[in-house]
């Protein structure tokens, strides 16, 4: 018993020093679906773009971006690609919360899609 209370305190200290030494934030990708298009981050190129899906007629897809809005709208409006910026103003390691909502046509409203949060 004395011998496997050892072994279990030295295996608490070794997950809790884990935790402490734990490097910050890395940068991370993104890629996102958001139903009626996609959102995406390139950690590589610093390229964050919003796309909406060139079918089934009119679509949007609006992200909000710590503020900054960015919208982009189909082929159905003469907009085909997606609509992109560089983040190259925010700092390596910074925490970027976006949230989306999208519109179709059919559907003539526009939804919520939620959010996620990823680094630069």
């Amino acid at each position: 018993m004395k011998k496997l209370l050892k072994t279990a305190a030295v295996g608490a200290i070794v997950v809790a020093s884990s935790f402490a030494m734990a490097q910050p934030a890395m940068a991370s990708d993104l890629s996102w679906n958001v139903s009626d298009g996609l959102i995406s981050y390139a950690d590589s190129t610093n390229k964050f773009c919003v796309r909406a899906y060139d079918s089934e007629g009119a679509r949007q897809v609006k992200a909000t971006l710590n503020g900054y809005v960015i919208t982009d709208k189909n082929n159905y409006y003469g907009d085909p690609g997606g609509t992109c910026i560089y983040l190259n103003a925010y700092a390596e390691g910074a925490r970027l919360v976006v949230s989306a909502s999208t519109y179709w046509g059919e559907r003539g409203t526009w939804v919520g899609r939620g959010s996620r949060t990823f680094y630069r």
